[in-house]
């Protein structure tokens, strides 16, 4: 009786290790989308057409409803990576422990951020280009010149003789292809400059007064000696001094001294 029973618990026994092997070659042959050991980069861009995400290198991120991201962002916080397949968002102006979960997943091999609610993300090496991009910069005119920061600031001075208010800073914004100056001061009017673009590509900003546009680039000397060395009649900056010459001889000096006298005995 002892060994029947035997026989039947090594007999019940002998399909497991053959399940466990046909169980073991169906995981083999499964293709993960990602490789466990090798996490893909997660920081950069990542848009879907109108939301627009970045997960910036110190763990900080930034959503905003458009592709502007010079808007106000709809979301701040910190994000964490949990492991190769997901990672977390914990929004600063949510109640604090929220976190929202974002799952990454290929399609036709590119990768792509899911996030319940908004369509798929993907990455781009840098944020889609919008108006405000043409915007920024140095703008000049004959009497005033214009500087656009790209943290959302500005600097406008006059150059030229004129009266009135000299210079004045605050922060900019865009409304489609104008570009709003609000002054730092109270006692200055917002400032309205609406982006054209000139028949050769070029752009300008239109105000009350003219046109500005972006100063040419400087050209480039030609260099005039080896490397390390400099041409005489050159200086240190970019353009070659001229040469120095020499002041003329005066007449007294091309005079050649007379003869000493002799002294003369006690």
């Amino acid at each position: 009786m002892r060994i029947a029973v035997l026989l039947v618990l090594a007999l019940a026994a002998c399909p497991a290790p053959r399940a466990l092997a046909q169980n073991s070659r169906k995981m083999d042959e499964v293709q993960l989308d990602f490789d466990p050991a090798k996490p893909e980069p997660i920081v950069g861009w990542w848009s879907n057409g109108r939301e627009l995400l970045h997960l910036a290198p110190n763990g900080a991120y930034r959503m905003w409803v458009s592709q502007d991201r010079f808007k106000y962002p709809l979301e701040v916080g910190a994000w964490r990576r949990e492991n190769y397949a997901f990672f977390d968002l914990e929004p600063y102006r949510a109640k604090p422990g929220t976190r929202v979960r974002v799952n990454m997943q290929k399609d036709a091999g590119t990768t792509e951020l899911v996030r319940d609610g908004l369509a798929d993300f993907r990455w781009s090496a840098a944020p889609p280009h919008i108006v405000a991009d043409d915007m920024l910069g140095a703008w000049v005119a004959p009497t005033e010149q214009l500087l656009v920061f790209e943290n959302g600031r500005y600097e406008w001075r006059r150059t030229g003789p004129a009266s009135g208010i000299t210079e004045h800073s605050g922060a900019w914004n865009t409304e489609n292809d104008v570009l709003v100056l609000a002054p730092d001061s109270p006692a200055i009017d917002n400032q309205r400059l609406r982006l054209v673009k000139e028949p050769g590509g070029a752009f300008a900003l239109e105000t009350a007064n003219g046109r500005l546009m972006h100063p040419p680039e400087a050209p480039r000397p030609e260099p005039s000696a080896a490397p390390g060395l400099r041409a005489p009649g050159t200086g240190s900056g970019a353009a070659p001094m001229a040469p120095v010459v020499p002041p003329a001889a005066t007449p007294e000096a091309s005079t050649p001294p007379a003869p000493a006298k002799p002294a003369k005995d006690g």
